[in-house]
């Protein structure tokens, strides 16, 4: 049996906003982290997971951003990746005309996945693994035919800047089964404080749930709340983060994880 190819979706649409001034005259994902650009380490972890095709959604006229795209496959700056290895993944660019939010971001990548599941990395949720943790996703997808989402325990004050998963047993006696997904929600709300952090393995029915959704929590598409109609229908599973994660979308992330990268050499 082929094995299917893999398509991973990167969305780098975002005004990058918490990280002004950095981001002024430059793309949020240009931003250097350490020693490379935010983008090149979503890009390490797709080519170390030996997938095949990243479906780009972009900010019109990101000249920038493009240009380091087209560049990808002579780049010889990505980190955990041989400066002698040869590159070849296939790159596609979708314009995000509108700032209609994550879930629309995903909607516009619809026509480029290959087969039936696809990846999803968000570039400023910044996981430091010299494994891919996107690899690892696909072959748990593979194998229980599951959705996947990656999760991490966070403090109890945060729980209203992030998308919250609320978990019952356990799935082969490994990954924990989602219940309910709540975005940003208010922490008198829920009794979990495990958030979804910008890594998903989904089926693609998810784009029958994103089609025509309504705006949700700052009247924008969210992604959640298509994954929330989903899991109605279809089951999913999380992974619980035991890796270095750093929100690098704000500047304290980014001087947490630079201080990081710094003392452990990607």
């Amino acid at each position: 049996m082929t094995e299917q190819k893999s398509t991973v979706v990167i969305p780098c649409a975002g005004k990058g906003t918490r990280l002004y001034p950095l981001t002024k005259v430059l793309s949020k994902s240009l931003v250097n982290v350490g020693s490379y650009k935010m983008i090149d380490y979503s890009i390490s972890e797709c080519i170390l997971g030996n997938i095949d095709r990243i479906v780009f959604v972009l900010s019109p006229d990101d000249d920038q951003l493009i240009e380091h795209i087209h560049s990808i496959n002579n780049n010889k700056n990505i980190p955990g990746i041989n400066k002698n290895e040869f590159i070849n993944i296939d790159c596609k660019i979708v314009e995000q005309k509108l700032p209609l939010g994550l879930g629309n971001a995903i909607y516009l990548a619809a026509d480029y996945i290959l087969g039936d599941s696809f990846g999803i990395i968000l570039p400023d949720d910044l996981i430091l693994h010299r494994n891919s943790v996107i690899n690892k996703m696909k072959s748990i997808y593979s194998r229980y035919n599951r959705n996947i989402l990656y999760g991490k325990y966070i403090s109890e004050e945060l729980i209203e800047n992030f998308g919250i998963i609320e978990t019952g047993s356990r799935y082969e006696n490994l990954y924990l089964v989602v219940n309910k997904l709540l975005e940003k929600p208010n922490k008198k709300d829920t009794d979990s404080n495990l958030a979804i952090l910008g890594r998903y393995y989904l089926n693609v029915k998810i784009f029958d749930y994103l089609h025509n959704l309504e705006p949700g929590f700052g009247g924008e598409i969210q992604l959640t709340d298509a994954l929330s109609k989903m899991l109605s229908d279809d089951q999913f599973i999380v992974i619980e983060s035991g890796d270095y994660h750093f929100d690098v979308g704000n500047l304290k992330g980014l001087e947490l994880a630079e201080r990081y990268i710094n003392n452990n050499p990607f």
